[in-house]
């Protein structure tokens, strides 16, 4: 040992070591961690699939008959002396009306085709409706609602479709209800045919901004 040299270092000089060596421990063991992947869910790959849901079933049993006099119009369903509707044109509702007539109106083959009617209009607020009014059974329409005119394509767009009737039952200019009338063979089926077994009046209601198929109707053709 050279003289002027201490036996051992100071202790101080260990004390300094060891806060070194832990510092430098806990920098390590800092990047490690951050470096490490952290734990999740499982991924799974694959392609995101959209599983369409069944549309629920919709069903109705409005009924809409054309005016072509202050009290009297037709049917294309069966109606009873006594069932009361909403009469309604282009410009608004004029109040409820009772049925105080049916006679039936038969083909050559003796089968009911329409059902003529005569209403009761002492409960309306006016008579003075259009030519093409309406009374609507068994649906609900507000005092803003009012009929509509039946443009465009029919839903189904089926061979010779037509829109016959188009009813806003609450006021906001758009089409809530709907009939339309084809030529089929089947109830549902639109048919091309010259000669097609029967007529089909399909309902429709309007249901999220799109029109869903609510009831079909038939008339057997006579020839």
């Amino acid at each position: 040992m050279l003289p002027g040299m201490n036996a051992r270092p100071p202790l101080r000089r260990y004390r300094h070591a060891l806060v070194a060596c832990a510092a430098a421990a806990a920098v390590v063991w800092a990047v490690a961690a951050e470096a490490a992947p952290r734990k999740r869910g499982r991924r799974v790959k694959g392609k995101v699939v959209r599983v369409e849901r069944k549309q629920p079933q919709l069903a109705t049993s409005a009924h809409v008959c054309s005016l072509y006099d202050i009290d009297i119009g037709y049917c294309r369903q069966e109606v009873a002396v006594g069932d009361v509707g909403l009469v309604l044109d282009d410009q608004g509702v004029y109040g409820r009306a009772s049925i105080r007539s049916v006679s039936r109106v038969l083909d050559a083959c003796g089968v009911p085709v329409t059902w003529n009617i005569e209403i009761d209009t002492s409960q309306l607020t006016s008579r003075d409706y259009a030519y093409n009014a309406v009374v609507v059974f068994r649906h609900g329409i507000v005092e803003e609602g009012r009929s509509m005119p039946p443009r465009g394509a029919a839903p189904a767009d089926r061979p010779h479709e037509q829109i016959t009737n188009v009813i806003d039952d609450d006021g906001d200019s758009r089409g809530d209800l709907m009939v339309t009338t084809y030529p089929c063979d089947e109830p549902g089926v639109g048919t091309r045919s010259q000669r097609p077994s029967m007529t089909c009046y399909d309902t429709w209601v309007e249901h999220r901004d799109e029109w869903r198929h609510a009831r079909t109707d038939t008339v057997a053709a006579c020839y």
